[in-house]
Parts: structure tokens; C-alpha cells; sequence
């Protein structure tokens, strides 16, 4: 990072979570965000806004897992709107790449994040999509893309160390107890 970078991104270097290494990376980083509306939108604002090298954003998912090996050439993390991609999923094992997952409908906002693990060339990639699930429109939608630009952010940064677990986030919209669990080792 260079003077200006330093000064720009002063408060996340603040952070002892993230530091000059973690915020070097996010500078370094090449970001995929898959989808279309309000979600999609808000975290690829945010991902640029926290120096994220190359945000691509794509509103059209591959067709198949073999487009998706395609279209994950080079990228270090992936950002994903909906829950309707089991290729998407089966490409990323296949290839280690840590996801990024978020959803937002009427009733609450689920974030499901894996890590970075080693790539599993026997992956899958023939698993069929699943139907998209409704989305919400106006404020769960940011929410949503905000909550999936904090985690792709923790991800990138490596401030969990890198540890290999599965989280979960479940926000109820209705003022209900939020749920966070780790699923487990990816």
C-alpha cells in the first residue's frame, strides 16, 4: 500500500482484527459478486468502498458448475445473492475458494459464509440449481448486501484466522433473536 492507501483506509488499519496485513489484502483482493438487486448492489459498494482491488459483479449466474470454474478464474473470494446455486458451490469446494452467501425475504435475512479450505478436484459440479427464493425488497436487501460485505471483509482479511468453519447468521425482521452458529469444519 502506498501513502495515500494508508491514509484512506486509516480506521480498518486501526482495527487490531485487521491491521496493515489484513488491509493489504483487501487491497490485493478480486471479488466476485453474483446477483441481481439492492443486495447485490450494497455489498459491492461496500466491498470497493473498503479497497477491495477488483470488485466484479455479475447478475446472471453460469449456467452450469464447468461456466462457473470459468467464471472463478482468478478470484479470491465469492459473493453470492440467493441460495439458488448448488454449481456455484461445488465449483468454489472444487477450487477452495471461500463464499460469501446471502439471502433476504420478507421475513428475515440469512448470511451463510464458508471459509477458504483446500480444493477438492473430485467436486461435484452436476448438482441442479434449486428454484430462487423470493427476495425482499428496500431495506432487507441492504442488509443483506451489507452483511455480506462485512463477512467477505472478515474472510478476506483473515481476521478469524482462517479457521475453517462454516457461519451461519439468521436476522429475523420482525425484532426477533438473531441466530449465529458455526456449522462446522468446510
Amino acid at each position: 500500500m502506498d501513502v495515500a492507501a494508508v491514509a484512506r483506509y486509516a480506521r480498518q488499519i486501526a482495527l487490531p482484527e485487521v491491521g496493515p496485513e489484513g488491509q493489504t489484502r483487501i487491497c490485493a483482493a478480486r471479488v466476485l459478486v453474483v446477483g441481481a438487486g439492492g443486495a447485490a448492489e450494497t455489498a459491492a459498494t461496500y466491498l470497493r468502498a473498503a479497497g477491495v482491488a477488483e470488485v466484479l459483479a455479475r447478475e446472471a449466474a453460469p449456467a452450469d458448475g464447468g461456466s462457473w470454474l470459468a467464471a472463478l478464474a482468478g478470484v479470491d473470494l465469492v459473493v453470492r445473492v440467493g441460495f439458488d446455486d448448488d454449481a456455484m458451490l461445488g465449483a468454489t469446494k472444487r477450487l477452495g475458494l471461500p463464499v460469501v452467501v446471502a439471502r433476504a425475504t420478507p421475513e428475515q435475512v440469512d448470511l451463510i459464509s464458508f471459509p477458504r479450505r483446500a480444493p477438492a478436484p473430485q467436486t461435484s459440479l452436476d448438482v441442479p440449481a434449486q428454484a430462487a427464493a423470493p427476495g425482499a425488497p428496500g431495506a432487507a436487501d441492504v442488509v443483506a448486501g451489507t452483511l455480506a460485505a462485512a463477512e467477505a471483509l472478515v474472510r478476506i482479511a483473515g481476521v478469524d484466522g482462517d479457521i475453517g468453519r462454516v457461519r451461519h447468521l439468521r436476522l429475523p425482521l420482525d425484532g426477533g433473536a438473531p441466530v449465529a452458529q458455526e456449522l462446522g469444519v468446510a
